[in-house]
């Protein structure tokens, strides 16, 4: 796994996988994927963490992005806080 980040006004984070690895991240955060990658979306952890993730502002739900082929990358936007 490698990552960069790009941007000043807008930055990004772009990840670059190899087959059988995989990154979670917050849902709604990807702008583009190539092919290649599968993406999950799940609760992950239950109900009490899912609660806890929306009391704190975040997302319920998490994505999972998982490398099928022999490389593949992702890129996502960081929001500013």
């Amino acid at each position: 796994m490698e990552y960069k980040i790009e941007g000043t006004t807008m930055p990004n984070l772009e990840v670059r996988l190899q087959q059988g690895e995989a990154i979670y991240t917050e849902s709604g955060g990807m702008a583009w994927m190539t092919n290649g990658i599968r993406m999950e979306t799940s609760g992950r952890g239950g109900i009490g963490k899912m609660l806890g993730r929306a009391f704190s502002g975040e997302s319920m739900f998490l994505t999972t992005y998982t490398c099928e082929a022999h490389q593949g990358m992702i890129r996502r936007y960081i929001p500013s806080r």
